[in-house]
């Protein structure tokens, strides 16, 4: 019996440190390094076939976290569910101006919250034909998009 409780403590610590140290970890990383590129960037399609970036917020310090990545008619999004209460959503709109780092590289971009219903149907029904489980034409209850502008 003793056995099973260690083989069974082993197997859930190997589980809960995989999910701490994923792309998609609830605890958010600090600051993003690699290469952080000057120019503009006018249309985000290199980043299409993406599902995920790190999101930098600044304010009171670093902290980066895992989004999903976005790209609806050459526009940068990303999103989340729950947004309201989401610590790194409420410090989006505190602070803008923010770092976004997709395909290894790092841009310097001002994230904006979606509010007009129809740009948020366009870039909800591209989520929903990425993410097989979202209704393309139901949008989730506290659902938010913000849209990332190359600065």
């Amino acid at each position: 019996m003793k056995r099973f409780f260690l083989g069974l403590l082993v197997i859930v610590t190997i589980a809960v440190g995989a999910v701490l140290v994923s792309p998609m970890s609830p605890i958010p990383g600090g600051a993003l390094t690699g290469e952080v590129v000057k120019e503009p960037v006018n249309d985000w399609s290199f980043a299409t076939n993406e599902l995920v970036g790190r999101l930098e917020t600044r304010v009171p310090k670093p902290r980066s976290i895992a989004v999903t990545c976005i790209v609806a008619n050459g526009q940068l999004y990303v999103g989340c569910s729950s947004c309201s209460g989401r610590y790194w959503s409420q410090q989006l709109i505190a602070e803008p101006n923010v770092r976004y780092r997709v395909r290894g590289k790092i841009y310097n971009v001002t994230a904006t919250r979606v509010t007009d219903p129809e740009e948020i149907d366009r870039v909800w029904r591209v989520r929903a034909a990425r993410y097989v489980t979202a209704n393309p034409d139901q949008i989730v209850d506290g659902f938010w998009f913000f849209r990332l502008v190359s600065r």
